[in-house]
């Protein structure tokens, strides 16, 4: 039951806005939880809201009004360089991807699309994530003697 607390935990960090597959999967590593399991949980508990903000985001300013779509001159040049790719690509280490989200469908970016690019940039910054974290902890095994 105490695995279940603990993997739980996980999915709730990463489903929490600004707290990203990038702090949560190293973080979870570093305690002690398996990396393969923790990944998975990560990616699926950061998706998960993306979903719900491109399903919902629509009805959201149906009912509240236009999210501001005037946007730093900084937010804009990226959309304007890059397009969806970019800032899906960038959101987890930039603004977070909840936040990417929100902007690419204030900028009238679409909604399959949008859930598309972020899905496959919550998967690549996953994988790299992974590798990153096991690679540095073996680092430090091996720089400590552990080895």
């Amino acid at each position: 039951m105490d695995l279940l607390w603990q993997y739980t935990l996980v999915f709730l960090a990463a489903a929490t806005p600004w707290l990203e597959i990038v702090l949560v999967i190293p973080v979870a590593i570093g305690l002690g939880l398996s990396p393969i399991p923790v990944t998975v949980i990560s990616f699926v508990g950061n998706a998960l809201p993306v979903f719900g903000i491109v399903a919902l985001f629509r009805e959201w300013e149906r009912r509240r009004g236009p999210v501001r779509r005037n946007w730093s001159p900084r937010a804009r040049r990226v959309w304007d360089r890059y397009g969806l790719p970019g800032i899906a690509l960038a959101g987890p280490a930039v603004t977070g991807i909840h936040l990417a989200a929100v902007m690419a469908l204030a900028l009238q970016a679409d909604r399959r699309r949008t859930a598309l690019w972020m899905t496959l940039s919550l998967g690549i910054w996953s994988v790299i994530t992974l590798l990153v974290t096991l690679a540095g902890f073996e680092g430090f095994r091996w720089l400590f003697g552990d080895h």
